[in-house]
């Protein structure tokens, strides 16, 4: 069993990426932060993340497209938005949904209810 949990981020913007790895990494945490989603079936392949973030420009895009993946359709999907919510960014089927600016002690909660949700639901009974 992985004692780890695994965080992958998709976003644009560096600082982003920074401050999250920085806070995730000193948590209970593997996490992989990139700038794209080039290569995003070899990338879930190889590093099977537990949740993923997506905060790029195109994150809707991005979103619809990673839950066609028979390789995502157990991992938690979290889309950081600097759109007009309700107007500009479609329900892609994402398990939530953080404005930016975000305060980063919610999205560490946010996190962690949502593996924890996700490990729940795994160790059900079928």
């Amino acid at each position: 069993m992985r004692l780890s949990k695994k965080l992958l981020l998709i976003d644009d913007d560096e600082s982003i990426r920074e401050m999250i790895s920085f806070v995730f990494d000193h948590q209970d945490y593997q996490i992989k932060a990139v700038a794209d989603a080039k290569n995003i079936n070899k990338l879930l392949e190889e590093f099977e993340p537990d949740l993923v973030m997506v905060g790029t420009k195109n994150a809707g895009e991005i979103c619809q497209d990673l839950k066609l993946l028979s390789t995502i359709e157990q991992v938690t999907l979290i889309l950081l938005s600097s759109a007009v919510i309700d107007e500009d960014v479609p329900d892609c089927g994402q398990d939530l949904l953080i404005a930016k600016p975000f305060d980063i002690f919610y999205l560490k909660r946010m996190v962690e209810i949502l593996i924890h949700r996700g490990i729940e639901a795994s160790n059900q009974p079928s």
